[in-house]
């Protein structure tokens, strides 16, 4: 009977061992998939700073621009300031919270 109690419970601690190993595979897997996901959008605000500085020749400019814009803005908001043509421009159609950054942005690189 003791027998068979012992392998109950060896057989539990496998069992559990095996379900938390799976779970911290799991949770490491998850891990890198966000450390990849991060990667990617330094990537991409890294390519809008560049193309901003490129439109624009205001580095400091940029560097607002990218640090606080979402990283889905479009990237012709660059050109459109670049070229003083808010008014008829994918500015106008940018939504007022992207707008009020830009302003920001600029008035501070004044």
């Amino acid at each position: 009977m003791f027998r068979w109690f012992v392998g109950i419970v060896i057989c539990a601690v496998i069992l559990s061992s095996d379900a938390l190993s799976q779970r911290s595979l799991q949770e490491l897997e998850s891990a890198s998939q966000f450390e990849q996901a991060l990667r990617a959008v330094d990537a991409i605000k890294h390519r809008k700073k560049l193309q901003c500085a490129l439109t624009t020749a205001n580095a400091s400019l940029c560097e607002c621009l990218s640090r606080k814009l979402p990283v889905d803005t479009y990237i012709r908001i660059y050109a459109s300031i670049g070229n003083h043509e808010k008014e008829r421009s994918e500015y106008a159609r940018s939504p007022a919270t992207d707008k009020k950054i830009v302003d920001q942005c600029v008035s501070d690189n004044r």
